[in-house]
């Protein structure tokens, strides 16, 4: 038996974290200088519905003693654990997992377990750990983590926000290109690329930048069809809705999970974000 710890940069549903006995660590929101456990004290309606009464989150890392007081616990039952962390280029939780296993294995230097930087951010790292978890079922530790392991850099993700005003709030894009994109409707179109988030493409109009990720999708048809997809969204189920029936008249998956995104990245990029993860090799 071992244990697959991940964190709420996961975007997972509740039914995945119960299906799989997953357990699931909290990234923090700050909100008028209060600060809050992302699916814990705060829920990511909330951070979404702050937003658009003009506040401006911030987030922070999963602090040491909480992932101490949660790798302790496993060691201490001999439990082999695994985990799975946010992209370490979008936060420095992974870092700080990886000092505080380094601690605990003086301590406990029989012990098994290991730290992985999925390099995945929001679905994707929920695709990731659902792969990861249905294949653990079947397959040993050892084999889990190899397989885990090899995962890295295999899943696409597309971003796109409702609006730039969002990003602008945070430092990310100027106030006048801000109010430039959002008066003639020109939205960014972003992936994770080595575990960062970046821009590809600038889509002009809401409909087009739904069809634009759908074409992105078709390129990689023999993986996408039949394949697992997961879409996120930032408090907006109805474009989610939208975003599925136009995707499925391309491409035939074998599931689809939809879900809210949190506030890792939901704080950043504000209500009405899409999101998709998917696998691309």
């Amino acid at each position: 038996m071992f244990k697959i710890i991940t964190d709420t940069g996961a975007d997972l549903t509740q039914d995945q974290v119960i299906e799989y006995g997953l357990e699931v660590l909290p990234l923090g929101v700050i909100i008028d200088n209060e600060e809050f456990l992302d699916g814990e004290t705060i829920q990511p309606k909330d951070v979404y519905d702050a937003m658009r009464n003009g506040k401006t989150p911030k987030t922070f890392q999963i602090e040491a003693a909480r992932l101490e007081h949660c790798f302790r616990q496993h060691l201490e039952s001999e439990i082999p654990f695994l985990y799975l962390a946010f992209s370490g280029e979008l936060s420095g939780t992974y870092q700080t997992a990886v000092m505080v296993g380094n601690l605990l294995k003086e301590e406990y230097p029989n012990s098994t377990f290991h730290i992985l930087d999925t390099r995945a951010a929001s679905v994707g790292q929920g695709l990731f750990v659902k792969t990861v978890a249905e294949y653990g079922q079947d397959h040993t530790y050892e084999e889990t983590v190899a397989y885990a392991t090899s995962l890295v850099g295999k899943i696409r993700h597309l971003f796109t926000v409702e609006s730039l005003e969002y990003l602008m709030r945070g430092g990310r894009v100027s106030k006048a290109s801000a109010f430039i994109g959002d008066l003639l409707t020109i939205l960014p179109l972003l992936t994770v690329e080595d575990g960062k988030l970046v821009p590809i493409e600038k889509v002009r109009g809401h409909k087009k930048v739904l069809r634009r990720i759908v074409e992105w999708m078709t390129e990689s048809k023999p993986l996408v069809e039949g394949g697992h997809i997961f879409i996120g969204h930032g408090d907006d189920p109805v474009k989610a809705d939208q975003f599925e029936a136009l995707l499925r008249e391309h491409v035939n998956p074998a599931s689809v999970t939809k879900t809210i995104v949190g506030s890792a990245i939901g704080a950043h990029t504000g209500p009405g974000l899409l999101v998709v993860g998917y696998f691309e090799a």
